[in-house]
């Protein structure tokens, strides 16, 4: 049982009070609904001390000081509030109002920054001392973030959270004095530094400083902020299930924030990531709302809901071949569920699978294959990277960012010691060992990394392994890494590789980016075999974490939306969307030419104009209940509406049970309380 922290007597204000030893004034005060105004502090980021609003006098001295970094001490007496510590911050806050442009009539932040609300609070209603402000930088190179020196305190929240929290320290201090100011980098712009637009600075700076382009001015006068509601949530966006605040005013999307609180919410620390912040906040296209058909002379026009569902029945019953069903890896497990039965059991398409099945098709085929020399494993849950004294990063992780942010506060907290395979700008600099690999030529790198680990490992291994230690006894490992094309120093960095993660302890493999891929067949099997290497973990998973293409896609697999194999020409359709951007999508080509394509999407599909013949309408994510698939498969969370859906528009469970009703398969789930239920029993009854 640990022992509880010693008490101390400290008097705040004429209260007795008995506080842990080694706490802060500030937090002694605040834990006792004491108010002690702050601006460079947060309880999520470590004590600094710089802004000094937090002052508060100490036994009586005449020095005052900053409550937020001096600890109490048996018998200490704390005043917290007299006329000379109020002259003392109202003289403070000045000097900051008058070394930058804090017009507040025209900042974006107005009614929403805490450098104003201190100016209310102290009675500041105009200065006293000069102004010495000159003109700075505005940097809009960010689609997401504009970042406005003008209006910083340098206040120094964001440099603290990009390197606390971010685990990324882009941002930093330049020059001295009035000069000073908040760099990226080696003082380069945001679009050329190595920023990872997670927001975390956004989210922690209390002026208009750092602010969010894609909802500014939100918060100026007529915008009141009791029209707002703020709900709990998690980002359904990567799989990773980060807890997040989603706040919303008149059924529009505000902001999307972190949980940032005292002490370890979890790995993430309250960071997002680019796609949990920002991509919400963006519409891909035009809304629909109404359904709509596309003419003999290629317009679209709107049409009614009977005649769109007439015209889907009767293009999908028709005794054909070639029909087939697409449905995005982003959507909720309902809506997986409903439309796999509608395709397989009402229409009997010949092809059913995600936009992304090209690529989960190897995820289940490595597992296939694993399986037939060992007992059946699970993914490691993502978390545990950042316990692993070794970290083997094979691939890059656009589609899960964060990742990223995880892997350096490994490095720099846990010590831990980094190997990467191949090109990943993000981490390649911050490795221990970088072995660069042209693309095409994965699957040999880990085959060879593979057989050179077995060489180096000295435990005995199961007798499942006889197989495989014959099939790579022929391997020429040198042979290997000069076929890859890799020179001396790459050489000696993927020996140094091998080395390290054989010696390693508690090591971590992440497949990423360009690892999940069919004409690499065999690459991520060669890493699920280099995980079992080292042995499982206590939860029979291994040492393997695979980034998956989408939010949602673990859920696909787990419910089996899964093509095996693609069953002859596509010929007529139906597809169901989130919010993609079908523009750049390898999956047009196949959809050129066909007799019939419909479209259930919350937008215009402007990829799909000329390829498309009907249009379906249906929410947006925000917009109605869904339960989400972890990454690693084991986690199952309902995610509630959190806007209002249009009117017009029926909820996707219901449109697409509609569409069933005119087959001959009647389910026996008619409520989304049902097919919530039968989507958990049926997930869990997989694990």
């Amino acid at each position: 049982m640990e022992n509880s922290p010693k008490q101390v007597a400290v008097t705040i204000d004429g209260r007795h009070l008995s506080v842990p030893e080694g706490m802060t004034i500030l937090e002694a005060a605040r834990q006792n609904s004491i108010r002690i105004p702050t601006l460079c502090y947060h309880p999520a980021l470590s004590a600094w001390g710089g802004c000094r609003l937090c002052v508060v006098e100490v036994d009586g001295s005449p020095k005052l000081v900053a409550s937020c970094v001096m600890p109490v001490r048996e018998g200490m007496v704390v005043v917290t509030s007299n006329d000379a510590i109020i002259l003392a911050r109202r003289t403070i806050l000045e000097f900051l109002f008058a070394e930058r442009n804090h017009y507040c009539m025209i900042c974006s932040q107005s009614g929403d920054c805490e450098l104003q609300a201190l100016a209310y609070e102290l009675q500041m209603d105009h200065l006293t001392v000069p102004q010495s402000f000159e003109p700075y930088p505005v940097d809009i190179t960010s689609e997401y973030m504009a970042i406005d020196q003008n209006r910083c305190v340098l206040c120094g929240r964001c440099v603290r959270a990009c390197g606390e929290i971010a685990g990324a320290y882009v941002l930093n201090y330049q020059n001295r004095g009035i000069k000073n100011q908040i760099v990226f980098d080696m003082n380069v712009s945001r679009e050329e530094s190595s920023c990872l637009s997670c927001g975390a600075c956004l989210q922690l700076c209390p002026t208009g400083a750092i602010f969010n382009r894609y909802r500014s001015h939100r918060s100026v006068k007529g915008h009141e902020k009791s029209a707002r509601t703020s709900m709990h949530d998690f980002c359904s966006r990567c799989g990773l299930m980060c807890e997040t605040r989603t706040v919303v005013e008149n059924n529009q999307l505000v902001r999307i924030d972190g949980i940032l609180t005292p002490g370890d919410l979890g790995p993430e620390r309250g960071q997002l990531c680019i796609k949990g912040r920002f991509e919400a906040l963006k519409t891909p296209g035009h809304r629909l709302f109404h359904p709509m058909m596309r003419d003999a002379d290629g317009a679209w026009k709107e049409v009614t809901w009977k005649t769109a569902m007439d015209r889907v029945e009767r293009q999908m019953s028709a005794g054909q071949g070639g029909a087939f069903g697409l449905i995005s890896g982003q959507c909720a497990n309902e809506q997986l569920m409903i439309f796999r039965d509608l395709m397989l059991k009402g229409w009997a398409v010949d092809t059913l699978d995600t936009l992304d099945g090209w690529l989960l098709s190897t995820v289940a085929s490595a597992w296939k294959g694993l399986a037939k020399n060992f007992l059946a494993f699970k993914e490691a849950n993502w978390r545990r990277i950042l316990d692993a004294d070794h970290i083997l990063v094979a691939g890059s992780f656009e589609t899960q960012p964060l990742i990223g942010g995880l892997i350096r506060r490994a490095i720099l907290e846990k010590r831990s010691t980094v190997s990467v395979l191949g090109n990943c700008d993000a981490l390649s600099s911050w490795s221990t060992h970088h072995v660069p690999v042209a693309p095409g030529n994965e699957s040999l790198i880990t085959r060879a990394f593979l057989a050179q680990a077995l060489k180096s490992h000295n435990h005995q291994l199961s007798s499942g392994w006889k197989p495989i230690l014959s099939e790579l006894a022929s391997v020429d490992v040198q042979a290997c890494l000069t076929q890859v094309g890799l020179e001396n120093n790459a050489q000696q960095s993927f020996m140094a590789a091998v080395n390290a993660f054989v010696q390693s302890r508690n090591p971590m493999v992440i497949a990423g980016n360009g690892v999940i891929d069919p004409v690499r067949d065999d690459c991520l099997r060669n890493l699920m075999l280099l995980s079992l290497i080292k042995g499982v973990l206590p939860e029979s998973a291994l040492r393997l974490v695979i980034l998956k293409p989408r939010g949602n896609s673990a859920g696909a697999l787990k419910l089996g939306i899964l093509a095996e194999a693609q069953a002859g020409e596509w010929r007529r359709g139906l597809m169901f969307l989130d919010d993609e951007n079908l523009e750049k999508s390898s999956i047009l080509d196949q959809l050129k030419g066909l007799d019939f394509l419909a479209v259930i999407t919350p937008y215009f599909p402007e990829a799909l104009k000329d390829l498309a013949h009907v249009l379906i309408p249906r929410p947006i994510g925000l917009e109605e209940d869904g339960s989400y698939t972890s990454l690693d498969g084991q986690e199952i969370r309902t995610l509630y509406a959190i806007l209002r859906r249009p009117k017009a528009v029926s909820e996707s469970w219901q449109t697409l049970l509609a569409l069933m009703q005119r087959t001959d398969f009647h389910p026996s789930y008619a409520r989304w309380k049902d097919i919530n239920a039968r989507v958990i029993g049926e997930m869990q009854s997989r694990k």
